[in-house]
């Protein structure tokens, strides 16, 4: 094993005699590429490289890792005369030839498709709790807090899970409870914590949580802890979803859809590896799609797996990827094209006018050679491969100096700010201070009967640029929409926070307000603008509702459609501070800098998505103005001005005017 844990001392002799390197994307990145020459021994024997879970190399990370391969494939052949074979191992992918050929650059690859892995019998139940008596409003306030009194309220999805997690636990089977979210995960912990601590006290400190953003020696005592028996249960978001291997688990519990059925099936796949029955429990949350599953099962159980996709040329990525490759070796128009595709000049060109790469001018341009001049001695090391962005703030506790987790800074704001109620592993800290300059965030431990809720509001400006992602429309699908993917710059402001008291009486009791500096970055965005017959039948303010219902509606429904998580995409949301005004469409973003490629791969489907959202309205019983988590709203956003009839009348006219202007373009075509 070769990985960021290898102690230094052992390094030299694997490097010298090891045959076999078990390792990852980013020690690749990190270490072997930018130190190729200590491994020259082993780049120059290379016949192999075998990548496993390869359906997990996707989105954001599947995009950096496709840069890494390329800049590995390109050493082998520039420097050491080597051309390895590429094995792929994938249970979970509907298109795991054409993903692994982009992803590693390949011209040719033979499927095999014939499963022969042992299985074992696996029991899957969906528990819903919408179908249990109601909470009050008040109470399911409460329930998305953490409280001491969470044990004794009625059933919301949170507590269910904590009351299963605690009963699995004191009936000595091990288990992980799969979150979506890193502020869910450590409210299951809380929560089920209190509930063991009632009942089961000497297993309080049995179960904890694993999450990203954790520093890395913490996560391996974590994953050391629950494979030597030390936990016993662990709630985890998907960073725990493959891959490492954490002993026998008895049970997976799943707090809502997480995003593809691939992915719930892996995660269900962690229980019952060894040849053992196993269970999993899928406990809904009332969004659409989860109620969709529990309504209609065999939608999640007889449903193909989803394709997977990489944006390999995201211009953002490809220029971070060239600086690093060009320090490991000079590149060269005439032989690293068909390593980088057709967008090497330009990215070339952009680091020239950066300073970061320089030419011989003696050398005419078609055999000119690029080298890196860059400041960063590393420049690896300012490229994060796990997230685009390279900047990070670090939260630290004030008393003993810890890092306790480091966060990236388009999400920190939403987390850190001063005066936020922060939670790590289960623990409550109060954010003192927040050093923006430095990136840092001061905490202390505290124990209070409230939690925060940031006030903010994100607005999107397409720039009309064209993606940097040309996704290709499947054979199959008809691409008849106006939809349009296109580049776009996302602002977003805080400016304040909620108090919200998690004792009787419930609810917020204190709003503060907030002096943070706004941040913005560049991505890709999907929309569909709105016709005139619909905005002269609704008054301005229900259109503005209206369009903000119809974002969220066609958010829930991406799933069914495009393999994607949860923290991928955004609707375009109204701010309630504001009647200004609101963009006449209907859209989504991508939420890492840079863009995924995601709204690139949602466009074809776009009129399909309309459908599906106009039929989840329509479907919906509930009869309040702003609709219900079922339909409009977003358990991510305030869901004020939110207009759920003007949301179906706003998708039904975009349906009519798409089918208006495809049938009016068919008749000019047969125009003699």
């Amino acid at each position: 094993v070769y990985d960021g844990d290898t102690p230094y001392k052992d390094r030299t002799r694997l490097r010298n005699h090891g045959r076999l390197l078990i390792t990852n994307p980013d020690m690749l990145h990190m270490s072997i590429l930018p130190l190729h020459g200590q491994f020259s021994r082993i780049l120059s024997n290379i016949r192999y490289i075998v990548i496993d879970e390869a359906h997990t190399y996707k989105g954001a990370f599947g995009c950096h890792t496709a840069l890494i391969l390329r800049r590995f494939r390109r050493l082998c052949s520039h420097v050491y005369g080597t051309n390895p074979s590429f094995i792929f191992c994938t249970a979970t992918s509907a298109n795991p030839r054409e993903h692994c050929m982009d992803l590693a650059n390949l011209s040719e690859l033979e499927l095999i498709e014939k499963d022969g892995s042992p299985s074992s019998e696996k029991l899957f139940v969906l528990w819903n709790p919408s179908i249990f008596p109601r909470n009050k409003p008040e109470e399911t306030a409460k329930a998305m807090s953490c409280d001491g009194d969470a044990a004794d309220q009625s059933p919301s999805p949170l507590s269910e899970v904590a009351h299963l997690f605690a009963e699995m636990v004191q009936h000595g089977l091990r288990c992980i409870a799969f979150c979506r979210s890193r502020k869910f995960c450590e409210l299951v912990l809380c929560f089920t914590r209190e509930i063991l601590a009632k009942t089961a006290p000497h297993l309080v400190e049995a179960i904890s949580s694993y999450r990203g953003g954790y520093i890395a020696e913490d996560r391996r005592k974590i994953e050391s802890d629950l494979f030597g028996g030390k936990l016993c249960g662990i709630a985890a978001t998907n960073a725990l979803e493959l891959g490492i291997d954490v002993g026998h688990i008895d049970v997976t519990l799943h707090l809502g859809f997480p995003g593809s059925i691939a992915s719930l099936w892996q995660q269900a796949g962690r229980s019952g590896r060894r040849e053992r029955p196993s269970l999993a429990l899928y406990v809904a949350f009332d969004g659409p799609l989860d109620q969709y599953f529990m309504k209609f099962p065999n939608k999640l159980f007889r449903s193909p797996i989803e394709c997977c996709h990489t944006d390999s040329q995201n211009q953002q990525v490809v220029e971070q990827h060239l600086a690093c490759a060009a320090l490991e070796h000079p590149l060269s128009f005439q032989y690293d094209g068909k390593h980088f595709g057709s967008g090497l000049s330009n990215a070339v060109e952009s680091l020239k006018n950066r300073g970061i790469l320089s030419f011989d001018p003696s050398r005419d341009s078609a055999a000119r050679i690029w080298t890196y001049i860059g400041r960063e001695k590393k420049p690896t090391q300012r490229v994060s491969i796990r997230a685009i962005e390279t900047e990070r703030y670090r939260v630290i506790e004030k008393s003993s100096n810890d890092v306790l987790e480091e966060i990236e800074e388009s999400k920190a704001f939403f987390q850190v700010y001063e005066g936020a109620i922060y939670m790590n592993q289960g623990r409550t800290y109060l954010v003192e201070s927040l050093d923006t300059k430095e990136k840092i965030a001061l905490c202390k431990i505290v124990n209070v009967d409230y939690y925060t809720r940031p006030r903010d509001y994100t607005s999107i400006h397409v720039t009309g640029d064209k993606t940097t992602y040309a996704f290709k429309v499947p054979k199959n699908q008809l691409e008849k929409t106006t939809a349009q993917a296109q580049a776009c710059s996302v602002t977003t402001k805080w400016f304040g926070f909620y108090r919200i008291r998690k004792s009787k009486p419930y609810g917020v009791f204190d709003e503060v307000e907030l002096s943070l500096p706004s941040y913005s970055y560049q991505s890709q965005a999907v929309w569909i603008q709105v016709p005139e017959s619909v905005k002269s039948a609704v008054t301005k303010e229900n259109l503005r509702s209206g369009l903000h219902a119809a974002c969220h509606a066609l958010l829930h429904v991406v799933p069914l459609f495009v393999r994607c998580n949860y923290s991928d995409l955004a609707p375009e949301c109204a701010n309630p501070s504001e009647q200004g005004y609101f963009p006449e469409r209907i859209l989504l973003y991508d939420r890492h800098p840079g863009g995924t490629g995601i709204s690139a791969q949602i466009r074809p489907f776009f009129t399909e998505l309309l459908k599906a959202s106009l039929d989840l309205l329509t479907s919906c019983c509930c009869s309040a103005e702003t609709g219900c988590p079922s339909c409009v709203q977003n358990y991510a956003c305030h869901n004020e001005v939110i207009h759920k009839n003007t949301a179906i009348m706003i998708i039904k006219g975009v349906l009519e005017a798409d089918k208006l202007y495809f049938q009016d373009e068919s008749s000019s075509i047969l125009q003699p």
